[in-house]
């Protein structure tokens, strides 16, 4: 359903989702679920977002609008998406005031259309570069709780560590990736982990498992201990700016951590495919996000591979090499078409970062509580969390400098990665299932 739901809103831009359906349909090889899959297709074709317009003169606009996405941050400014009479533009501001998703704010500035850098921008149709911003009606309360978490951790993060490891650490856990210096972006891209510098399923899975642990400890029956997680994982999810791939992940533990309560084995695949249908449905525009894309691909390659059977039969090595190689693999034919290159030491570099990662990740957040709470503590804390960071950034940029680390592939189309992926879908419906 999910694949036939994709399929039907490619059609905005272009053809090859007509090379993909016969592959879905050769590979399911089942009348019941051909059914689903071409009546997907036909929603997502009635759903499919508009090409943007990119031909319009610039004029200057005034008016209301709402802000329909968590603002993001960068050193020349910020950016978010907003609606006009039920068209989406993204805003670009500085120096404005403090907003967030749900708020209605009264714009003054001039409307373009969207600049080749700028992309398809997730539906947006133009740019509104703001001179004035007033917030004339704020949204729902817990898009503010999660910006003020994310605005806390900033500014204690930044009291607490160097500049540069403050950086790495924002970037890490709240997707706050201003001030990042070029170098170190490069230096991860080549190491093939460029993907750790924003907060994604990985972080879920430490968060919730910190979580997990926490409130184990407290007198109350596991149900509610799993409520009091999904609760506190939808806040991380919004402070984190509530971005495609966090908010899948949120949506598959909200799926899989309750499913042993109705006496049920949770199922990797359903709850993928579950969170890309909600996640679909909702904004269809998201399809065109490369977050989204990498996320879904990524994720549906771990857990259509990584069986809770197969996971039981490995050694300790299988289970740390893996899935890194499994993940990259996934993402391979969609890195290639997009960047025309890929880390071809991705997979140790993902083997030697992650753990550390994790640690940074749960050793900052608890600095920070630390910090709100007992602030000497919270001083204390961060030195050793500086220092990770440091070993973090050394070793990448170590493994960037490794002859090799990107390789150029050769220019494909889209239907050659539609015909990859279906390659990659046959061969696992031959030898992966169990």
């Amino acid at each position: 359903m999910l694949l036939g739901l994709i399929c039907g809103l490619s059609l905005t831009f272009g053809d090859w989702p007509l090379v993909a359906i016969p592959f879905l349909l050769l590979t399911v090889r089942d009348l019941r679920f051909s059914v689903f899959v071409l009546l997907a297709f036909g929603v997502g074709f009635l759903m499919r977002p508009l090409e943007p317009s990119v031909f319009f003169e610039s004029r200057d606009f005034g008016g209301l609008a709402t802000v329909m996405s968590v603002p993001d941050h960068y050193d020349s400014g910020s950016s978010a998406q907003i609606e006009i009479q039920g068209e989406r533009y993204r805003l670009s501001y500085s120096g404005l005031p403090t907003m967030t998703r749900g708020d209605t704010v009264t714009v003054h500035g001039v409307l373009g259309p969207l600049s080749e850098a700028s992309g398809y921008g997730s539906g947006a149709r133009g740019v509104l570069r703001a001179e004035t911003v007033e917030i004339v009606r704020e949204g729902p309360i817990w898009w503010h709780w999660g910006s003020s978490i994310a605005l806390s951790f900033r500014e204690t993060v930044q009291g607490g560590l160097s500049e540069r490891s403050a950086a790495l650490v924002r970037g890490v856990c709240f997707n706050q990736t201003d001030g990042l210096a070029s170098d170190d972006w490069e230096s991860f891209r080549k190491f093939g982990v460029v993907h750790i510098l924003s907060a994604s399923g990985f972080h879920v899975v430490v968060v919730a498992g910190m979580l997990l642990g926490l409130f184990s400890l407290l007198p109350i029956p596991r149900i509610w201990q799993l409520v009091l997680v999904l609760m506190f994982l939808s806040l991380f999810a919004i402070a984190a700016g509530f971005k495609p791939p966090i908010l899948r992940s949120v949506l598959m533990s909200a799926v899989v951590l309750p499913a042993y309560a109705f006496r049920r084995e949770g199922d990797g695949i359903s709850a993928v495919s579950l969170a890309g249908v909600v996640g679909l449905l909702s904004n269809p525009a998201v399809l065109f996000d490369l977050g989204f894309q990498l996320s879904m691909v990524t994720t549906l390659g771990l857990v259509m591979v990584i069986t809770p059977r197969r996971w039981e039969n490995w050694n300790w090595f299988q289970r740390i090499a893996l899935p890194p190689l499994i993940a990259s693999l996934a993402s391979f034919p969609l890195v290639g078409f997009v960047f025309g290159e890929f880390s071809a030491i991705g997979v140790i570099g993902n083997i030697l970062v992650s753990p550390l990662v994790a640690a940074l990740v749960l050793g900052s957040l608890i600095a920070w509580i630390c910090s709100v709470m007992v602030p000497p503590v919270g001083d204390i804390l961060w030195l050793p969390i500086d220092g990770l960071a440091g070993v973090i950034q050394r070793t990448v940029e170590l493994g960037a400098g490794l002859p090799g680390s990107l390789v150029v592939v050769p220019a494909y189309s889209s239907v050659g990665v539609t015909c990859l992926y279906g390659l990659f879908l046959i061969v696992w419906r031959r030898y992966a299932v169990d």
